[in-house]
Parts: structure tokens; C-alpha cells; sequence
């Protein structure tokens, strides 16, 4: 009976010993730290033990149709507010939202994106998107050498034949997940934007390529805000979800590279140079040549794996949701549709008009997509950044550990900047009142050295999709629909957005 009793003390005090530190690591540790911050008239946003900021989304769903109302009206009942804190899981988050201090955070060298989640991703991905200091600055120069203004002029018609590929799919049919078909074409774009080719052909699983990184994306999203990885970390998922990723992301490495590998040894450089369409690969090619590709100070074919995934991940947060969202935009509201249409006819009269010199000058269209961005801002921050020492921005004294990052869903609901700020409306754009806006306020590709390498690949893809689809249907959206977001891995409806595509009649 005496050793019984023993056993049963030596658990309930493992136990109370475990209570004891998980009280002090999600409760006592971020609570004194928000402390110091609270000296310095930090704004404490909200505590709320291990979700932080995020506990608002049920109750902001309730009261105001939208997950995120609160953190989008935090400026407008705080004006003039620089910076917020929150908690998350054990770690104090910092919001910046003065510009100036925007700034000086972009360009801290002693600023590093946090491995919280982040390490997930780049067990399957870690391209440019990941890479610090010296490692981003050659991994950028390489990839800048093919990512330039002729691959983006010789993407416009592949682009556009994609396009034209679903908008056959989908005439005069209901789509009833449409940010998910946008996703698919995203997907496509940018293996085609690396291979030139579909990968249709190509099974894993008895699943396409794209399924089979979409799951991928989807099973790490999973993880990175699983209840057993922010509480024991990445080696929780050591032998379940994670093994099966690596194992997939093995896998279609191997077929990517064998595909890579066969482009590089069937190239001839004199005729590459006269190659007529030319894709990532090509440029990269003839800018490092053959020999070069395998060189420890040049690109590896494994590099260019892990920029094609990074990119490909990219195009479906960006693209997919943002042409998603777009269609969303035009079925509500009639008046845009009718202005981009009389846009598009006056700029698009035939396919020889599809340049890169006309879509830039489309001033309504390049409105159109701005609100679409500021409005629906697909994250409500960037990668999580960390202070790897003790640093100042403006005056703000921050401690070594503090998670900070740049307040873009407030700072795009900032009624200082944005007039009726709730409201969408592309004409903001063009009327002259955001001639003055500060650098840093609406960034929705990132900014300073660690800017979207992608985003000029990413505005036009996304320009041609409403060209072409605006020239090919009219939209229409159950009546009853009503948009309430929420948070998932980004900010995305609850219910799913299905739209039917009616043929225009000529």
C-alpha cells in the first residue's frame, strides 16, 4: 500500500510540476515581458492565454459577420497608436504601424524570421522566401538574373492560354469553391512558368502534381496550428504528419530533379539563345550555363526545386486568394465590373493587345486590384519575425525573444490613410487622396530587402485573370451569400465562394 502511494505522489507531482511550468511558459513569462513593453506605452491589444490577438475571431464572427473586425478597427478607436502587443503561444508579438518605425524594422539585420511554424514549411520548401543575411542576397541575385522583364513579357501568352483552358472548363457552369479553382490556376502558372509545360502527365499517388503540392501545403498549414506543435514543438509530429510530408516531399523532389536533369543534359546554348519562349529554366541556364548548374557558388538543381515549391506555395496564397476574392468583388459590386469592362475594351480589342506596356497603363484595373488587396488582405501579418539581441526602433527599447512583426490589416483599415476605410472602393486609388501615402502603409507584397522577388509575376497573372475572365463571363453569386472570414492558415471565407460564369452574349 506504501509504494501505491508513493507512485500515486511521485505522478500528481510530475503532474503539478508540468501544470507548474506550462503556467509559467504561456502565462507568468509573456505576462512580464507585456510588463516592460506596457512601461513604454506599448498598446496591449489583448492576453488571452495562448491564442492571443486570435480569440477575437469567434466572437467578431458573431457580433460583426467578420473574424477580423476588431483588429481591422483597432487604428480607427486608437488614432495615432505606433505599436500594439499581443500574445502568442509563449511569445510576446509586437505590431508596428508607424512607417518610420515600419522602415527601421525592415532594415535591422538583428531581426530573423521565427522558426515558429516557419519549420514546418521548410521541411517540403526553403527557397529564397526563407533565406537570411548572405544566403538571401545570393540566392536572390541568381534568381533576379532569370526573373526579369523578358520572362515576364514571354509569360503573357502561356499565361493566357492557361486561362483560356479553364475558361472552358467552367462556361456557363457553377463553381462552387472559387478560390479554390484559382488556386489551380496559380498552380498551373507556375509550372509552366518554370517547365513551360503542363504536368498533367505526371501522377504521384495517382494524383497530378498540383494535388499532390496543394496537399502538401494543406498537411503543413495543418501542422504549424496543431495544438501539439506549439505545445511540445516539432518533435511531437516527429512519426505521424510530418513523416508522411518528408516522405512525399522526397518523392517529388526525385521527379522534379529527374525533369530538370534531362532539360539540362538535352540543351544546346546555341539554340537556346535563339528559343523563341523561353521559361525559368532557360534563364537560368543560359545565365549560369550547363556546367555551372551543379557549382557550390552558382545554383543547384536541388535550389531550383525548393524556389520552384517556394514559388509555387507563394502563387497559391497570392494569386489564388486574390482572384478569388476578385471574382467575389465583381459579383457584388456591378459598378466595378462595368468599369473594367469599358477598360478592357477600349486597351484589349484583340490578342496582339495583351502586353505588358497595355496592362500597365490600365489605371482601373491596377485600382481595381489595389483595393482587392487592401480590402481583403489575405494574412493579417507577414512571417513572424524575432529580435535575435536586444534592439531600439525609434524609441522603442525590445528585448532579445520578442516576436515583432508589420501591422498590415490595421494599418490598411487606418481611416488616417484610407476614407471609409470598410468600405471597398477602387476609386480611392485614383482620386488623388493617396498621392501621400507614406512608404510602408500599404505593402502588400512585403518591402525593403526581403520584398516578394514575385510580385511583378504576380500582378500581371492576376491582371490577365480578370481581363480574361471579365472579357468571357458575366458573374453571378446566390444572392443569400454572405462573406464572413475567418482565420485558417490565411484569412479565408467560412463558406466557400460559388459563383456561376454565364457566357457574355456578342
Amino acid at each position: 500500500m506504501g509504494l501505491i502511494l508513493q507512485i500515486i505522489i511521485f505522478i500528481l507531482t510530475i503532474i503539478s510540476l508540468l501544470a507548474l511550468y506550462l503556467v509559467y511558459k504561456f502565462y507568468v513569462k509573456p505576462k512580464i515581458l507585456m510588463g516592460f513593453y506596457e512601461k513604454q506605452g506599448v498598446k496591449n491589444l489583448c492576453f488571452y492565454p495562448f491564442i492571443g490577438k486570435y480569440s477575437f475571431v469567434s466572437r467578431d464572427i458573431m457580433l460583426k459577420g467578420d473574424g477580423f473586425y476588431s483588429i481591422k478597427d483597432f487604428l480607427a478607436q486608437n488614432p495615432g497608436c505606433k505599436y500594439s502587443m499581443t500574445n502568442l503561444a509563449e511569445f510576446v508579438c509586437i505590431q508596428l504601424y508607424d512607417p518610420d518605425i515600419i522602415k527601421e524594422f525592415y532594415n535591422c539585420k538583428h531581426i530573423v524570421k521565427h522558426k515558429f511554424g516557419v519549420e514546418i514549411f521548410q521541411e517540403f520548401m526553403n527557397g529564397i522566401v526563407f533565406a537570411e543575411g548572405e544566403e538571401h542576397t545570393r540566392k536572390r541575385k541568381i534568381i533576379s538574373q532569370a526573373f526579369h522583364y523578358q520572362l515576364l513579357q514571354s509569360m503573357i501568352s502561356p499565361l493566357s492560354e492557361i486561362y483560356d483552358e479553364f475558361i472552358d472548363k467552367v462556361k456557363d457552369k457553377k463553381v462552387d469553391d472559387c478560390i479554390s479553382m484559382f488556386q489551380d490556376i496559380s498552380g498551373e502558372s507556375v509550372l509552366r512558368l518554370f517547365f513551360s509545360k503542363s504536368f498533367k502527365d505526371y501522377k504521384y499517388r495517382n494524383k497530378t502534381m498540383t494535388e499532390t503540392l496543394s496537399d502538401l501545403i494543406n498537411c503543413a498549414g495543418q501542422m504549424a496550428k496543431s495544438t501539439e506543435y506549439a505545445f511540445l514543438g516539432k518533435g511531437a509530429l516527429r512519426f505521424g504528419k510530418l513523416s508522411t510530408l518528408q516522405k512525399t516531399t522526397k518523392d517529388i523532389k526525385k521527379i522534379f530533379k529527374e525533369v530538370i536533369t534531362n532539360r539540362i543534359d538535352s540543351t544546346n546554348l546555341d539554340d537556346l539563345k535563339h528559343k523563341q519562349r523561353k521559361d525559368m529554366i532557360d534563364y537560368l541556364i543560359e545565365n549560369q550555363g550547363i556546367d555551372k548548374i551543379e557549382s557550390e557558388n552558382k545554383i543547384t538543381i536541388e535550389t531550383i526545386i525548393e524556389e520552384f515549391i517556394t514559388f509555387y506555395v507563394a502563387g497559391l496564397d497570392t494569386t489564388g486568394h486574390t482572384l478569388g476574392m476578385a471574382m467575389y468583388y465583381l459579383s457584388v459590386y456591378p459598378e466595378c465590373t462595368k468599369k473594367l469592362s469599358e477598360e478592357i475594351k477600349a486597351t484589349i480589342k484583340s490578342q496582339a493587345d495583351l502586353t505588358s506596356e497595355n496592362i500597365k497603363n490600365m489605371k482601373y484595373l491596377q485600382a481595381f486590384v489595389n483595393e482587392v488587396l487592401r480590402h481583403y488582405t489575405i494574412a493579417d501579418q507577414l512571417f513572424m519575425r524575432t529580435a535575435t539581441q536586444d534592439i531600439q526602433l525609434g524609441n522603442l527599447k525590445i528585448k532579445k525573444g520578442t516576436v515583432l512583426n508589420v501591422g498590415n490589416l490595421e494599418n490598411h483599415f487606418d481611416p488616417k490613410y484610407f476614407k471609409d476605410p470598410h468600405q471597398f472602393n477602387p476609386q480611392r486609388w485614383l482620386d488623388g487622396s493617396l498621392d501621400k501615402l507614406p512608404p510602408y502603409i500599404f505593402n502588400p507584397f512585403s518591402a525593403g530587402k526581403n520584398n516578394c522577388i514575385g510580385q511583378h509575376f504576380a500582378q500581371i497573372n492576376i491582371k490577365i485573370g480578370l481581363i480574361k475572365f471579365i472579357q468571357s463571363f458575366d458573374f453571378e453569386i446566390d444572392p443569400n451569400y454572405k462573406l464572413i472570414l475567418t482565420f485558417q492558415f490565411l484569412i479565408e471565407p467560412v463558406q466557400p465562394i460559388a459563383l456561376t460564369f454565364k457566357s457574355k452574349k456578342l
